[in-house]
């Protein structure tokens, strides 16, 4: 179990290495015949995939006016789209851009989206779109266009930015399924220029989870394995403390895992081995824990089977949840630090079962071989 666990820890390494473009207030657009100055009135960093986007809103005719702005694009195809009947991929209408294979000149074009095998096919959207063109300047493909009748309430609206590699023909590939390119939505008000993100949901599903599967239930685990070898006259107290330890864990486990499928549900997110960890661990935390009321009478004649079966699925059981800890970092991307963070903290308590286990097994040798003398 050491192993897999160090195997773990190098395996998920990962790399954040990504260029920032300046901030988009600084930003200065090139002027043209039609309009000198080329000044949008708001613009928005988005906080994803290094976009950002300028706008100008006129109420009264329910126009906008944009330029969406991708940088690091030379061999991508990018979108930015509005969806006028949920939050996230499906039902978003779309302005899609990239490099021509023929000629390296800049292609721009709308496609709905109805399904989540996509191809960004053109097609036409469900409102009316204007001026759609889309440039390459200094790494950055800037698609620019006029919506007109924007579907909105009270002035916001739901918009999806979005990257992917091009085949070899110049074929739009599916974008990444991991990370950025997951939360890459967010809700705009026109007014104010304000964003929001839904991914405090996001977030507490991932503190809940490394708090409940990543810490208290090895914790627990811990005293149950070396409590009663360190302190014999604690019995039952270290049970208790054992018992209290992973029922709490197991209560913030189900709400954390009540919280990703709450995500998953009508949601572009799917994960469907983080998922299938996740509920797999329910599965097997609901039987650590029934074992509460299920367990045999220490003298019964199946209490030793039964305890091998108990820590055998508890051991399973964090091992798993440290792989999909893993993988929900993988996920969310949070930040390098982050990562390292957790990877510190498995480390540390498998130091501590290491050397707690060498001890008692020292105590034990020794015991042995004052009772033969």
């Amino acid at each position: 179990m050491f192993s897999l666990i160090l195997i773990l820890l190098i395996t998920t390494l990962p790399s954040y290495a990504q260029s920032t473009p300046a901030p988009c207030t600084k930003y200065n657009f090139v002027p043209t015949k039609n309009k000198p100055n080329n000044v949008f009135k708001k613009c928005v960093d988005l906080p994803l995939l290094n976009s950002a986007l300028h706008y100008t809103y006129q109420p009264p005719t329910q126009t906008l006016e944009l330029a969406y702005r991708h940088h690091g694009t030379s061999s991508m195809w990018v979108a930015w789209a509005l969806n006028p009947t949920a939050k996230g991929m499906i039902g978003a209408q779309c302005l899609v851009a990239h490099r021509s294979p023929k000629n390296g000149s800049v292609i721009a074009y709308t496609s709905a989206i109805s399904s989540y095998k996509t191809r960004l096919d053109e097609g036409v959207l469900s409102f009316n779109v204007t001026g759609l063109k889309a440039e390459n300047i200094k790494d950055e493909i800037i698609i620019f266009a006029t919506i007109n009748n924007v579907p909105n309430v009270k002035s916001v609206v739901n918009m999806v930015w979005q990257e992917g590699l091009l085949s070899k023909d110049g074929f739009v590939e599916e974008h990444s399924m991991s990370g950025p390119s997951l939360r890459s939505m967010a809700s705009l008000n026109l007014d104010s220029g304000a964003i929001h993100c839904d991914s405090s949901l996001k977030i507490a599903h991932g503190i809940i989870n490394v708090i409940s599967w990543g810490l208290l239930m090895p914790v627990g685990a811990l005293i149950a394995m070396h409590t009663k070898n360190f302190f014999p006259s604690a019995d039952p107290a270290w049970f208790y403390l054992h018992a209290g330890c992973q029922l709490t864990a197991y209560i913030l486990g189900v709400t954390g895992w009540a919280t990703g499928l709450k995500l998953a549900s009508g949601s572009a997110d799917h994960h469907q081995l983080h998922r299938f960890f996740g509920t797999l661990l329910f599965c097997m935390a609901t039987l650590q824990v029934s074992a509460l009321f299920l367990r045999p009478d220490k003298d019964h004649k199946y209490r030793a089977n039964w305890n091998k079966v108990h820590q055998s699925v508890g051991q399973i059981t964090i091992l798993t949840s440290i792989l999909n800890i893993f993988q929900g970092l993988r996920i969310l991307k949070p930040g390098f630090t982050w990562h390292i963070a957790y990877i510190i903290l498995v480390f540390v308590l498998l130091m501590i079962e290491l050397l707690l286990g060498i001890i008692v097994s020292n105590r034990k040798k020794t015991e042995v071989a004052e009772s033969s003398n």
